[in-house]
């Protein structure tokens, strides 16, 4: 199975002319070492990542039919024309992308929402979260890419009026910011920066799904943390401590920062971990 992922995926990425062929080798067209380092090469730190990527993934169950989906569209304290429901993998999600400070996922039994610049994660989000005015920034589409090797048929639906029954598929391109933000909720990878050769590898890996990539292995190693995980917005820090970090994904001038301990705690509940084992 993991195999034949990995063909679908790099057929889609040659496709997109995210990957490329060069001497025999695949290689990315995007950048994904900007210095020398001497015990890599570019070809490694490509196949090292091609190979990460199927168990990078931790899906959640979303909404077994469209009409269980647009009900709690319906319940919901949020308007209708907000939401975007992708079907993926025979479920449905009810997603919302305005900004960086207003984002929701919501799934069958869990949810993810954006807040005070944390990624917080609860079986439902709060029904008061205020949108913010601001210019998003677009997002790279490689996650749309990896999502679409599991599931082919991957589709979005866009509600026309505030009568739940007008909906409509719309093109996945008019809409892609919404379901990279569904696959930023199920990648679930942890990333050492406990090492110079671990902040060099994982620093060129992360460049590849965002700009400015390096920064989050340089904030784990002023943390001295010994790895972080950027999609779930999570570090592990010494003794096992798991914490949230801020992040605004809209201002690049905005470093990551850790929480303060009083609200490190508050948080807590609203975290989605898992076991985690540094040599998948």
């Amino acid at each position: 199975m993991q195999e034949d992922y990995e063909i679908r995926l790099i057929q889609h990425l040659l496709a997109n002319r995210f990957l490329r062929q060069f001497d025999g080798k695949l290689v990315t067209s995007r950048t994904i070492s900007d210095e020398t380092v001497g015990f890599e090469t570019e070809d490694s730190l490509c196949r090292d990542w091609l190979l990460s990527i199927y168990k990078s993934y931790s899906f959640y169950e979303g909404f077994e039919t469209i009409d269980s989906c647009l009900h709690y569209i319906q319940s919901s304290h949020y308007d209708n024309h907000l939401y975007r429901i992708i079907e993926f993998s025979d479920m449905y999600y009810a997603v919302i992308y305005e900004n960086s400070q207003h984002q929701q996922v919501i799934g069958k039994d869990i949810s993810y929402f954006a807040k005070s610049s944390l990624f917080l994660c609860a079986k439902r989000p709060p029904s008061n979260i205020a949108a913010k005015e601001r210019t998003k920034s677009p997002p790279i589409p490689l996650i749309y890419y990896e999502l679409l090797a599991f599931d082919p048929n991957l589709k979005i639906y866009e509600i026309q009026s505030e009568q739940l029954a007008n909906f409509k598929e719309i093109s996945v391109l008019d809409a892609i910011e919404y379901i990279v933000l569904l696959g930023v909720t199920f990648k679930d990878i942890w990333y050492r920066c406990d090492t110079p050769h671990a902040i060099a590898h994982n620093r060129a890996i992360l460049n590849l799904y965002f700009n400015q990539g390096h920064n989050f292995t340089l904030f784990g190693k002023y943390s001295k943390a010994i790895a972080i995980n950027p999609f779930q917005r999570l570090i592990y820090l010494q003794r096992g401590r798991i914490e949230q970090f801020l992040m605004d994904m809209d201002d690049l001038r905005s470093q990551q920062r850790l929480i303060p301990y009083r609200d490190a705690r508050r948080y807590h509940e609203h975290i989605r971990t898992r076991p985690i084992d540094f040599d998948e």
